[in-house]
């Protein structure tokens, strides 16, 4: 988990008020949200290979996943492509401003139509050169007549569902997904963080020997700054953190120290944007971390086996960068998280998957952890049921 600051940024908070003066409290009283009770899971949720094609099945190809944001594709006839859960993922938006999403894999022999992002009438696939506009119809095939057997419209790209929600990208694997259905409990949460203008500007990306789940957990909790982040993090934030569940998916946040003067001002002379870091966590596993100053997203999916998993960090401004030197700063910010997770989050989730392999019989929560709590009871409910 990180957060980062930056001098060349500023504005107005995102954030709720209501969150800034429940963390204000936190820090008056020196205490945080809890859950009611600790609680444990075994240690094979980490290393069961049956749990770990269930979880990919059931939450990964026929779950709705946050991909990225809608400033990605800032007008018409542009593109991004995505890794989702090990899928290629081709998302568009028209001449007339309308989103799609489609199965990056070309509809003659399974190559990708396109790579990276950018603006585009037409996207060809490197093989055999077909081509499909950019609603995925197919507009160009050599040598046409060797496939006059089969319907030309049924040749169009692989059409995925996808969605807008509060300008981030929701995207399906499969047709049984409905995007807004599965975020329609926190959606209106999300109004007022300006997603449809946030532009990418670094990204990551690692293959870790830890379960997908381990990795996720770094992004949950506080308790572990003081001691894994003693130098990084630690002189940055405290742990006054609160925390609030939206069906399946929740939130918590908390202050930097800087917020502590927040404390003895009167509200209307509060800092502003609020000195504090929120984090979204979406189900199944996409992290979104939101500072003053920049969002940083984590995207986390299952690898081959239980004990691998692959995580994607995305940067990015808040809104168009405007120079050279806030694009700089803001890249700065993507390198430093991935500095902090690379070298510390990361190398101690794979020891904890290696704990758990090596025959822990269980992991403990205990009640200063609630948002690992909540979502380690979602992932076994949503089994379940």
């Amino acid at each position: 988990m990180s957060v980062v600051a930056d001098p060349h940024v500023s504005g107005a908070t995102r954030f709720p008020r209501d969150l800034t003066r429940r963390i204000v409290q936190r820090m008056a009283e020196n205490s945080l949200d809890t859950a009611p009770h600790a609680m444990a899971e075994p240690a094979s949720i980490f290393t069961d290979p049956v749990q770990f094609e269930r979880e990919r099945e059931l939450f990964f190809r026929h779950g709705a996943h946050v991909v990225g944001w809608e400033g990605e594709l800032v007008g018409p006839n542009t593109f991004v492509t995505k890794d989702v859960a090990g899928v290629p993922v081709l998302i568009t938006r028209d001449g007339d401003g309308q989103l799609r999403a489609f199965l990056n894999a070309c509809t003659h022999r399974g190559a990708q139509v396109a790579t990276g992002c950018g603006e585009a009438r037409r996207l060809t696939c490197p093989y055999h050169a077909w081509s499909f506009d950019i609603g995925g119809e197919l507009v160009g095939q050599p040598e046409a007549w060797g496939f006059d057997e089969i319907d030309r419209a049924t040749l169009k790209l692989q059409q995925l569902p996808i969605a807008s929600i509060a300008g981030l990208l929701v995207v399906g694997l499969s047709d049984d997904v409905d995007p807004v259905g599965a975020y329609a409990d926190i959606a209106e949460h999300l109004e007022g963080y300006g997603y449809a203008t946030h532009e990418v500007v670094a990204s990551h990306s690692w293959t870790l020997q830890a379960n997908w789940k381990i990795a996720f957990d770094v992004n949950l909790e506080a308790y572990h700054i003081a001691s894994l982040h003693r130098e990084t993090l630690n002189p940055l934030v405290m742990n006054n953190a609160v925390h609030d569940t939206f069906g399946r998916h929740a939130r918590w946040a908390f202050p930097t120290r800087a917020a502590a003067v927040m404390v003895d001002l009167p509200e209307a002379e509060w800092p502003e944007p609020a000195l504090v870091t929120v984090v979204h966590t979406f189900f199944p596993s996409c992290v979104l971390l939101e500072t003053p100053v920049s969002c940083q997203m984590f995207r986390i999916y299952p690898g081959r086996h239980a004990g691998e998993c692959t995580v994607e960090l995305t940067e990015a401004s808040l809104r168009p960068v405007q120079s050279d030197e806030e694009r700089e700063a803001r890249k700065r910010g993507g390198d430093f998280a991935a500095l902090i997770v690379g070298t510390e989050d990361f190398p101690v989730a794979e020891q904890c998957q290696r704990g758990a392999e090596a025959g822990l019989n269980r992991f403990v929560f205990g009640k200063i952890e609630p948002m690992l709590q909540h979502w380690h009871a979602t992932w076994r409910s949503a089994l379940e049921s």
